[in-house]
């Protein structure tokens, strides 16, 4: 049944008079989707994503998963959350505990408890020897992954994630997002807030783009490269401005793959060009001779 947002809007300040941080929001996110949410800062994609599993309630509209309304318990089982500053979701005293907390508060216990925690340990490609440490003891890649892990733990029907690989080194994000695709062929519905847009559109399926507290824009990463709306990915604006050159390139460019096969097409068809020049001016050249 998915995520079903109708109609939804909230303000911080419950006064309805001044600017709703979410207004006449509707969409729907189907099992086991890939979606990316992309706007400014204040556009409301934090505070829509809070919707999802009840961490904020309409103030008008309603929003369900899988046909639940958001204030039952089971919603918080149902949709995983990791926000930016994940490592602020960590406070247990061990890891395994961590991973175990969320699991133990649904009944689970003994062996399937510890296959849960060791499941979900092995789903961030972390080794289990860490189970005994202090959370706080980590680095700062291995708390994000650790808290990831204590959502994955509860096996969530949707994983929301803010901003998932702000502060991340290079390859860091690389791997997480490695992860995140890992975790969705296992039918794990997949939500993202994030502005790097060139990171995430390649394992998107869906875009939604928010501008002060309204979607303006819900389609493909091809159809939302092709309307133009921001944020732009580098390599998508490179191909816009070599096309003002003249050239003839593909604009729903997101991959450096792609992209490269884009400008290899380009120098390909340039000798081509060349000749066809070379030869148009020859003609000419032959016809006033012999006028």
């Amino acid at each position: 049944m998915g995520i079903k947002v109708e109609n939804l809007s909230y303000s911080y300040s419950g006064n309805r008079k001044g600017k709703p941080a979410l207004e006449n929001v509707s969409l729907e996110i189907a099992k086991g989707e890939f979606v990316v949410i992309s706007g400014a800062a204040g556009a409301g994609k934090s505070t829509l994503i809070k919707h999802f599993n009840g961490i904020l309630h309409p103030e008008n509209g309603r929003v369900t998963v899988d046909g639940l309304e958001t204030r039952t318990r089971e919603v918080r089982r149902k949709v995983g959350m990791l926000f930016q500053h994940s490592q602020n979701q960590l406070f247990e005293e061990t890891v395994y505990r961590e991973l175990a907390f969320g699991p133990s508060n649904f009944g689970i216990r003994g062996e399937e408890l510890d296959k849960r925690v060791h499941e979900a340990l092995s789903l961030v490609h972390l080794d289990a020897g860490i189970l005994d440490r202090s959370p706080f003891s980590l680095s700062g890649g291995e708390k994000r992954r650790v808290a990831l892990a204590g959502i994955l733990a509860l096996r969530p029907t949707y994983l929301v994630l803010d901003e998932p690989t702000a502060g991340l080194d290079p390859e860091s994000r690389a791997k997480l997002l490695g992860r995140l695709q890992n975790i969705h062929q296992k039918r794990v519905g997949i939500v993202v807030v994030s502005h790097n847009l060139e990171e995430v559109l390649p394992f998107a399926q869906k875009v939604i783009s928010m501008d002060e507290g309204r979607i303006v824009f819900t389609g493909s990463p091809d159809e939302y490269l092709r309307a133009g709306y921001s944020p732009v990915p580098p390599l998508a604006r490179l191909m816009k401005e070599l096309n003002k050159k003249g050239a003839d390139l593909r604009e729903d460019i997101f991959t450096a793959e792609e992209a490269l096969k884009e400008l290899q097409k380009l120098r390909q068809e340039k000798p081509e060009r060349d000749r066809e020049k070379s030869e148009k001016g020859a003609a000419e050249t032959e016809a006033q001779d012999n006028a």
